[in-house]
């Protein structure tokens, strides 16, 4: 149960940050009793994580009494703390009694815990049983096709063959069929990204948004998101107009919809063989959509196996002998359906292979009346065989919209603000929370979309039926609330609400002492209120535009948030957060996230001033930000780190600070283009720690971009955007950038000569060019760097695309198969058209790696 598991850890959590409280009052000898106990506890629950049947089923009939006794231990701290800050430094007896009782109860279920660890055998692992975060390794991506070959390829006739009118292909099936699947396969197939001239991707899902859908297809398109219906619904349509599109409208559960879209107004049908594809659940919605629908069956039994095997065996050769006849088993109560499969095949990759285990778990798949409910039941089982740190995590993915990207950094947020994360020696709470995100994907629990530089998950989504798990689940073991407003809310702990906040809501707020997250609240001003909830973990607040308004003022009540460790405040364009000098007092911050803020200078540190943020790791984005030592001294653990300076250049800043920041790992600096900067950024110190860097606007020539970070030891990723660097000539320096493994270089728009080769880059692994109108020529010898993967030139110079086109096939001419080249041109009719010539009369455009595309401008 996760509300188990989590509470004892956010107890654990709370137990450590006691002797940070401003008005510390407790009694120590308690503290350490209760310590040991939640020890205990936690150990107790990952012991029978990986037992089975009638150990299993003893040990969980307690979970849910280990849970109401944390949470009762909990409430009484927390409470107190609360009662501390707001009343001032006093120990009533009243707390003690309830202290007393609570440290009882947990003792009695301490003790209980114990009776069925000694007569279940179960071992009870060391106090640091937590292991460090493991070797990443990929499973088989659940895009995967197994079974479904016979309707891929009559899909792709569908798509581009039959009338040029334009037509609408509904792809109909039960959730986790493979729809979706099968959509995602037709859309990214090579043949279908030629044929088109542009592909288009949007969600629908149950509670759809006009705006959010045309926002969807107006972002695939690279166009302005902006404005009423109408006006979308205009750019959208005119944008389309003779070109011939492919449309996926994706998980669409009623005609409503789809008339509410008007898709006449939307899609432009000029009869050259443009398409529209629509995945539904629903049978009926698909017949009237169109006379051509691709409806999915379930998986035979061939199939069906050879999917689990590789999901459950993916590194391995195959099923094991002792145990094929139960994995046949669990496949078959699995019914066809490849959700099912993928996510069962996901957990038994990661349990353990005694039979007994796995005997156990096909007899807990039951039979249920209807295909949704069986994918719900087996769905159940691995989530019940989850290990005890995973499944609150698993849960908290409920709280996400439906059919949604996530971005995986808000969820680890999420996760280390509600005390989710264990402490693991040597590794930071961010660096295990991404861990347990990962060991999500490999169960294929989720589904991950991308991933960052470092090969960390970035963007990930949750199947819909996935996401019902986590709900149902969630409102059972009263775990998680969810609100469109907040009316109603009485005693929860977690509260995300969609939608503006208005004074009632705040009001009700007002109650909930104990209130740890908050989350998505829209709001016209900032409102002291919020600040009033001292116990607050997490706050996430969204300003909503006013014209008048450019300054937001934080008020001086935000320090009473003694315990937050996420503030993330997004403001409109333009508009500054003021904080007030309490901020540097909030030693617990671990991210501060602000579109822009402003950061009153610390006075320096003595013995009367000792607080220092040595959790902050993050901060964004500070305006003029000095960099005295004062302000450098207390945030020495810094880990990522974006500025923005647009003030007077002055003896007022002091850029050779900056390298005093030695855990420093991403550093993102942004200028107004004021040629005065140049001296400060000439003069900045970098730590030798740094792994990424982004420039915009400080003017420096290339030369002094080598001298400024060529040699920082560490460096993997260098982003130089508009104006970063000015000069004609980039002659790079053999020695320098040898760990670097991007590169992108975007409106440096002097760069005419580019002198690289393979000695100067010798591990570069992706390079991306983005306008640079003036570069003469792609330089050859990049591509002869043997880790080089992908290059990507976007409204670059004819000249240079083409030369770059030529390095393709000259590398492929030796046998290099693995680079990939994206070339993006634009310009005018005359432009593009000469460009065409010249790449089909070189030849140019027979390579499978090559992806060539156009832009006309006006």
């Amino acid at each position: 149960m996760a509300a188990a598991f989590a509470a004892l850890v956010s107890l654990q959590n709370d137990l450590c940050l006691i002797y940070d409280h401003p008005n510390y009052t407790f009694e120590e000898e308690q503290i350490n009793s209760l310590w040991d106990i939640v020890w205990f506890l936690i150990d107790f629950m990952e012991s029978y994580d990986n037992s089975h049947g009638a150990r299993r089923e003893t040990a969980e009939a307690l979970e849910m009494r280990i849970a109401c006794a944390a949470q009762v231990a909990k409430d009484v701290i927390e409470a107190h703390m609360v009662h501390q800050i707001r009343c001032g430094n006093t120990q009533s007896s009243r707390f003690l009694l309830d202290l007393h009782k609570a440290t009882q109860g947990m003792d009695y279920m301490r003790r209980k815990a114990s009776i069925v660890s000694s007569q279940s055998g179960l071992l009870e692992p060391s106090k640091n049983s937590l292991s460090s975060p493991s070797t990443k390794s990929t499973p088989l991506l659940s895009s995967s096709m197994v079974g479904f070959d016979d309707i891929v390829l009559p899909l792709l006739h569908l798509l581009t063959r039959g009338p040029l009118s334009r037509r609408v292909i509904p792809i109909e099936g039960m959730g986790g069929i493979g729809k979706t699947t099968l959509a995602i396969n037709a859309f990214q197939h090579p043949y279908i990204v030629q044929h088109f001239d542009v592909c288009l991707w949007a969600t629908i899902s149950q509670e759809y948004s006009i705006h959010k859908i045309l926002s969807q297809l107006l972002s695939c398109l690279k166009r302005s998101t902006s404005g009423t219906v109408d006006e979308m619904r205009e750019r959208l349509y005119k944008s389309l107009f003779g070109q011939r599109y492919l449309i996926v409208l994706d998980d669409l559960w009623n005609l409503k919809a789809w008339d509410d879209m008007n898709v006449k107004s939307l899609f432009p049908d000029t009869n050259n063989g443009s398409r529209v594809v629509v995945t539904t659940r629903l049978a009926d919605v698909a017949y009237d959509l169109g006379d051509y629908s691709v409806a999915m069956s379930f998986l035979d039994e061939d199939n069906s196996w050879l999917l689990f095997c590789q999901n459950a065996f993916a590194e391995q050769q195959g099923c094991p002998p002792e145990l094929e006849e139960t994995a046949k088993k669990i496949v078959s109560r699995c019914k066809g359906l490849p959700l099912a499969i993928v996510v069962i095949g996901g957990h038994l990759r990661k349990s353990p292979t005694a039979l007994a285990y796995w005997e156990n778990v096909a007899q807990s798949i039951l039979y249920s009346t209807g295909n949704y409910e069986q994918c719900l039941n087996v769905l159940s089982l691995s989530y019940r065989y989850l290990p005890a740190h995973l499944k609150p995590c698993f849960l908290l993915l409920g709280a996400f919209p439906e059919d949604e990207q996530i971005y995986a950094e808000d969820v680890l947020k999420l996760w280390i603000a509600e005390g989710f994360i264990q402490h693991c020696d040597d590794f930071s709470l961010e660096e295990v929370a991404a861990d347990y995100l990962w060991d999500l994907h490999l169960r294929n629990l989720i589904i991950m979309d991308w991933l960052d530089y470092k090969g960390d998950i970035s963007v990930f989504k949750v199947h819909d039926i996935v996401r019902e798990l986590c709900l149902q689940t969630a409102k059972k073991d009263e775990f998680l609330s969810v609100f469109e407003t907040s009316g109603g809310i009485t005693r929860e702990r977690r509260v995300l609400i969609n939608g503006e906040v208005n004074h009632e809501t705040i009001n009700n707020l007002n109650d909930l002492k104990l209130l740890r997250t908050l989350s998505n609240v829209f709001m016209t001003f900032i409102s002291e209120s919020i600040f009033q909830h001292v116990n607050l973990r997490y706050l996430n607040v969204n300003l909503v535009y006013i014209p008048s308004r450019i300054f937001y003022y934080l008020p001086s009540s935000i320090s009473f948030l003694w315990n937050l460790q996420i503030l993330t405040i997004f403001v409109p364009n333009q508009s500054i957060v003021i904080a007030p000098y309490g901020i540097w007092e909030m030693v617990q911050l671990r991210q501060i996230e602000v579109n822009m803020i402003c950061l009153i200078d610390p006075l320096g540190l003595d013995e009367a001033n000792r607080m220092v943020m040595r959790n902050l790791y993050t901060l964004f984005k500070v305006e003029n930000f000095r960099l005295s030592e004062e302000a450098c001294k207390r945030i020495p653990n810094v880990r990522r780190l974006e500025l923005s300076y647009c003030d007077e250049v002055s003896w007022y800043y002091c850029p050779r600070n900056l390298g005093c920041l030695s855990q420093l790992q991403s550093l993102a600096l942004k200028f107004d283009g004021n040629s005065k900067w140049r001296e400060f950024a000439t003069n900045l110190t970098f730590a030798s720690s740094l792994l990424s860097l982004s420039l915009i606007g400080c003017g420096v020539d290339w030369e002094e971009l080598t001298m400024m970070v060529g040699s920082l030891p560490h460096l993997e990723k260098l982003l130089l955007r508009k104006n970063s660097v000015i000069g004609s000539v980039w002659t790079p320096v053999e020695g320098k950038f040898c760990h670097l493994k991007s590169l992108t270089i975007n409106a440096c728009g002097d760069l005419v000569c580019w002198n690289a080769d393979n000695s100067h880059f010798p591990v570069l692994e992706q390079l991306h060019l983005e306008n640079l109108c003036k570069l003469i020529e792609f330089p050859s010898g990049i591509g002869e760097i043997a880790t080089l993967e992908d290059i990507v030139l976007k409204f670059c110079s004819a000249s240079s695309s083409i030369s770059a086109m030529r390095t393709l096939v000259e590398q492929e001419e030796l046998g290099n198969e693995s680079l990939q080249l994206i070339v993006c041109f634009r310009g005018n009719v005359e432009a593009v058209e000469s460009f065409k010539k010249e790449v089909e009369e070189e030849g140019l455009t027979s390579s499978t790696n090559l992806s060539l595309h156009f832009r006309t401008s006006k």
